[in-house]
């Protein structure tokens, strides 16, 4: 009976043990995996947050139907940037004002999880007013899975869908 009882406390402090290292591990690799991830939202103190940067040092005209532009990036993006081909991580953020004629506005991209939109990268746009207030078309807002901003950034599917990282 003795022995039993004292393979049963050891059989215990192992599974105890076992326990414990796993959840280290596991917050470990949760810690790590956040350490990686961008905003994951528009922050609308992106151009001094510092959690922001950009390669550009004013409004560009681009090719892109924004006309003249800026794009910043988060932070988690800076090693991938003008690379040929790249995936962004989850949480990674693109802020593009943008200047067509009068109409001024700023475009979002925001890096979703593994299904959000597969087929499309897993991305989620947002059209702004200059002010951060999300714009609305028939009374609806433009947020989403936006129609337009898919078919135009589909062409940079070789860098995740972000179509403007060869910007200067």
């Amino acid at each position: 009976m003795r022995k039993l009882k004292k393979k049963e406390q050891k059989m215990n402090r192992r599974n105890v043990l076992a326990l414990f290292l796993g959840l280290v591990i596991v917050l470990g690799v949760a810690w790590a995996v956040a350490g990686e991830m961008g905003p994951g939202e528009f922050k609308a103190d992106y151009k001094t947050s510092g959690e922001f940067f950009t390669m550009m040092d004013g409004m560009k005209m681009g090719k892109s139907p924004h006309g003249k532009v800026q794009i910043w990036y988060s932070n988690d993006l800076k090693d991938m940037i003008g690379k040929a081909k790249f995936t962004a991580p989850v949480g990674a953020v693109s802020i593009k004002p943008f200047e067509m004629g009068v109409k001024k506005g700023i475009a979002v991209m925001v890096k979703k999880e593994a299904g959000y939109d597969p087929e499309n990268g897993d991305w989620y746009y947002e059209m702004r007013m200059p002010d951060g207030k999300i714009q609305e078309a028939m009374g609806k807002p433009m947020a989403g899975k936006i129609g337009m901003c898919i078919k135009c950034h589909a062409v940079a599917a070789a860098k995740d869908y972000l179509a403007g990282t060869q910007m200067r």
